[in-house]
């Protein structure tokens, strides 16, 4: 018998944080002190008891996925080992939230529609006085606008996500269509990079019950992260398959990976410290938290300088207004405004323009 569970678990056994293995029958094989407090799992225990599929399925050798365990969201470190799947749970603070907030982001929304106004009305002059030099201006403006923009909704996301007041609007929604329409704007707007985001989906229709605004708000920021690490020549594929009672939308990149010491904390919400995509943390989070609103998950694989992977699982749900020989179902949202606004930060200027917009 392998001396390899007993070693592991001598070696986690003073650790503060939760750390259990299980081998290939999905048995406990240890689990420190902490796994078993916030588990309940012990060593010769069925691990499908409490853990969840994505976790014990996925095929990788090293991953970051995100589990609701306890009533809050953690990440999940996974790494096989000869056999064992070991496990630990990162858990985030309990830091109170900032009451504060809500009421801030009520005054720079107001100031931002203030500034808005104030932009159209610059437009106007523009076009009427034929001023190049000013039309340049105006859409520097409307670039900063929706970078505001942005972070302003991703700050109103990240309160709701983690005071879980996150509200749900379902609704029939055919995620290939959001899937599809989404990649090929996105696509187009990085043609002149030399980055293709290519999508692909298996046969037959993907409806199910769910909020296709914060789905594709989710898809977006996915992207968003992805893009930011891709240079010319690198592509993002994205693939929407569906394994039994779920759907899986991954999204796999060829860029430059994410090192193993940032992988830990990737959705904690914390800033880039490389100055990349500053909102690319808090967008991850929101991902998670989007996902395990409609009571999915999300998986992260990344080796720096081979890409990263990202598995989005989606439950499929129905309901007596979902018919599975129904017609597709395009989805509703914010149209060009969402592309605008979720990669400001990637986007040249050039492409702000009040047309794009009307």
């Amino acid at each position: 018998m392998s001396l390899l569970p007993e070693m592991l678990g001598s070696l986690f056994e003073m650790s503060r944080e939760p750390v259990l293995g299980v081998d290939a029958r999905r048995i406990v094989v240890f689990a420190n002190p902490a796994a078993v407090a916030l588990l309940g799992l012990r060593t010769g225990d069925d691990a499908a008891r409490t853990l969840p599929e994505h976790i014990l399925d996925d095929p990788a050798e090293q991953f970051i996925a995100s589990h609701r365990v306890g009533g809050r969201s953690a990440n999940v470190s996974v790494r096989r080992l000869e056999g064992i799947t070991v496990c630990t749970w990162l858990l985030p603070r309990n830091d109170p939230p900032c009451s504060s907030h809500s009421k801030a982001l009520e005054e720079m929304s107001s100031s931002l529609m203030a500034a808005r106004m104030a932009f159209d009305a610059l437009v106007r002059r523009t076009k009427a006085e034929d001023d190049k030099a000013l039309g340049t201006t105006v859409q520097t403006l409307y670039r900063e606008y929706y970078r505001l923009q942005r972070v302003c909704r991703h700050l109103k996301l990240t309160e709701n996500i983690l005071q879980d007041t996150l509200p749900l609007m379902s609704g029939v929604t055919d995620l290939g269509t959001l899937c599809r329409e989404l990649c090929d704007t996105v696509g187009r707007f990085f043609e002149d990079r030399g980055v293709s985001v290519v999508f692909e989906a298996d046969f037959g229709l993907h409806l199910t019950m769910a909020d296709s605004s914060l789905l594709e708000c989710m898809l977006a920021n996915i992207l968003a992260n992805s893009l930011a690490h891709c240079e010319s020549g690198d592509t993002v594929r994205v693939a929407l398959t569906r394994q039994g009672d779920r759907f899986i939308i991954a999204v796999q990149d060829t860029g430059s990976g994410i090192p193993p010491e940032k992988l830990a904390r990737i959705f904690s919400g914390a800033p880039a410290s490389d100055g990349a995509d500053p909102g690319a943390g808090q967008g991850l989070l929101i991902a998670r938290g989007i996902a395990e609103r409609h009571g999915g998950a999300v998986i992260l694989e990344s080796r720096p300088g081979q890409g990263t992977s990202v598995r989005i699982t989606i439950p499929y749900k129905q309901s007596d207004t979902l018919e599975m020989n129904s017609p597709p179902v395009r989805y509703r949202s914010d149209g060009m405004n969402t592309v605008l606004t979720e990669f400001s930060t990637l986007l040249d200027k050039k492409y702000y323009t009040r047309r794009m917009f009307d």
